[in-house]
């Protein structure tokens, strides 16, 4: 009984629900070894984003669906998107470690722009000004036009359908 158990619980660890949350840890697992302190991730259907402050400086690190189809890589969804960022990310971490480069140099590239960040100064205003054009005179109008009825389809009506089905009754025992 204890294997079965044991065998259940390490299945139910590969559901897609666990996937998820399995890389939101390695993500913040990656973002510590990174020592980075502050930083905001979300995911959605087609796309995902990382956004933190190193420095004082702002960075944004974003990966979509769309883009990965142009490299001629699929994938399915957002999810996926933040695995491939988490992935790389992990990656960049290895490289750091074994002392190539480090962290600054990498990401020096990767800065968001303030453009993109911040609310503009000023925003333009303009006036529009309407001229009235008084009381109307509604006698100008033919009333009687618009009490008539308005037919709106060309649908035919019961009788006509009926009197149809008897035509095409009568059409096909003709022809045999």
């Amino acid at each position: 009984m204890p294997k079965r158990n044991f065998v259940a619980r390490n299945l139910l660890k590969w559901m897609p629900n666990d996937e998820q949350s399995m890389y939101e840890r390695k993500l913040t697992d990656v973002m510590k070894r990174l020592k980075v302190q502050d930083f905001h991730f979300n995911w959605d259907r087609t796309s995902c984003y990382v956004e933190f402050d190193y420095n004082e400086n702002f960075y944004k690190l974003e990966h979509s669906v769309e883009k990965a189809k142009k490299k001629g890589i699929m994938l399915r969804n957002g999810l996926d998107c933040l695995v491939e960022l988490t992935q790389s990310l992990d990656d960049l971490c290895g490289i750091i470690d074994r002392g190539m480069l480090d962290f600054e140099t990498w990401i020096s590239g990767m800065k968001q722009s303030p453009s993109e960040t911040t609310v503009p100064e000023f925003q333009e205003e303009f006036e529009i000004k309407y001229k009235t054009v008084g009381r109307q005179n509604y006698t100008e109008y033919n009333t009687e036009e618009l009490n008539e009825p308005i037919s709106f389809g060309t649908e035919p009506s019961r009788g006509e359908l009926e009197q149809n089905s008897i035509n095409r009754r009568a059409l096909n025992k003709a022809r045999f």
